[in-house]
């Protein structure tokens, strides 16, 4: 049986941390990675934390895009979450690394349903 949707987890180690605690740039690349990953944008949240970090929130027609940082750490986490095989993880995946300086990736796919 194929999956209902596919869920690739991204983990980008040393980061920016000026970048990962600036939520109005870190929403412009997440939105940029989403449209070159083909996914359609319905709306986004995004929320700083104080003193640092951000969540962010992309809702999309073919799920869902998150994304959490920790700026002490140079790290971020991120969640693609599809149910449509045209959504392209590995250019959303590009671009954030590409984005956000990460200089080591690591990336998990797993099918729900």
């Amino acid at each position: 049986m194929k999956p209902l949707a596919t869920h690739l987890l991204i983990e980008l180690f040393d980061c920016d941390s000026k970048i990962l605690n600036d939520s109005n740039q870190v929403k412009d690349i997440f939105i940029k990675a989403a449209k070159k990953g083909k996914a359609t944008i319905v709306n986004d949240l995004f929320h700083e934390f104080n003193p640092h970090g951000l969540t962010g929130v992309l809702v999309i027609t073919e799920s869902h895009l998150s994304i959490h940082t920790w700026p002490e750490f140079n790290y971020a986490a991120v969640d693609v979450f599809s149910c449509d095989d045209k959504l392209d993880g590995n250019k959303i995946k590009d671009i954030l690394e590409k984005e956000l300086n990460s200089k080591e990736v690591y990336t998990k796919i797993i099918n729900r349903g």
